[in-house]
């Protein structure tokens, strides 16, 4: 992607990157670069306390869908699937599931036992040509795809037609533009490193996120904000945007403190997380939608 880029805020409130790349520049950095090198968030290897901070989300996840689901059928589809940590755990569940993602190389290093419910395809693809499957799907995943495609719109308004009244979507995103990384910013504790294509070409936040899905006809159940991780750029002895050796440590002070919170109560870590997305108090936001609408 091109280094002359600037930042425009859409008029739902979240902003997004200009110019874009085009979906082959995005299919061949995440399919050839992305997973392969290792690069981003994803690893090679992971600890224990790792592996099983990756079952948290799923947990909470499963305790939302059997709150607020009317159907049972227990159909996962994760679109942007990654590394697979995700649908692995509702496998294991008994779940039947579909994995979709640009590359299946995270998968293959993973979670290969998954590769038989894998598709390669770009998510909008996907969602075009398996237009008349996807409201078989009771529960739909979205984890850390919107703040990755060119219009995370066009991803939501297809989601709309397409599901179930009666399904979950779960989105996660990262929780940038923040009022705690203006306050971080203010204090000259960080620069606006979030800014990163092309990774991320869309930024939300708490307001512009709910913005967005209410704008789209989905009705919020639950939102949620995960470890506030960027705390720790408030003390000059932690802070890992001025010192990046620092960094593995407070990711792994997320890990072990994330789990600990959901071996106590998973309940009460939800309303946590609940409150938390309301104080704008986390890296990332996970929101629970199902369609309130269907868009014309």
């Amino acid at each position: 992607m091109k280094k002359n880029f600037f930042i425009k805020k859409h008029p739902l409130g979240f902003y997004v990157v200009n110019p874009k790349p085009t979906t082959n520049e995005l299919r061949d950095y995440y399919s050839k670069k992305y997973y392969q090198e290792g690069s981003g968030s994803y690893s090679k290897v992971y600890t224990k306390d790792e592996l099983k901070y990756f079952k948290v989300g799923p947990q909470i996840t499963l305790k939302i869908f059997n709150k607020f689901s009317k159907k049972k059928n227990n159909n996962l589809l994760d679109l942007g699937c990654g590394e697979g940590f995700f649908a692995d755990f509702f496998c294991k569940k008994g779940w039947k599931s579909k994995l979709v993602d640009f590359s299946n190389n995270g998968l293959k290093k993973h979670n290969p036992s998954l590769l038989k419910y894998f598709t390669q395809s770009d998510i909008l693809d996907y969602l075009k040509i398996e237009k008349a499957k996807i409201n078989k799907f009771d529960l739909i995943n979205l984890d850390n795809v919107l703040e990755h495609v060119t219009d995370p719109i066009e991803i939501l308004i297809n989601l709309n037609l397409y599901i179930s009244p009666h399904a979950i979507l779960r989105i996660e995103v990262p929780n940038d533009f923040s009022s705690f990384q203006k306050l971080l910013k203010d204090l000259n504790c960080t620069k606006e490193t979030w800014i990163s294509p092309p990774e991320h070409l869309n930024y939300f936040n708490k307001d512009s996120l709910k913005s967005l899905l209410i704008n789209q006809g989905f009705d919020l159940l639950s939102l949620q904000a995960d470890f506030p991780i960027e705390q720790f750029l408030l003390n000059k002895h932690t802070n890992y945007w001025k010192n990046r050796m620092l960094g593995k440590g407070a990711h792994l002070t997320r890990v072990i403190v994330t789990n600990y919170l959901a071996g106590k109560n998973l309940d009460r870590l939800i309303d946590y997380q609940e409150a938390a997305s309301d104080l704008e108090f986390g890296r990332t936001l996970i929101a629970y939608v199902r369609v309130a609408r269907k868009l014309k």
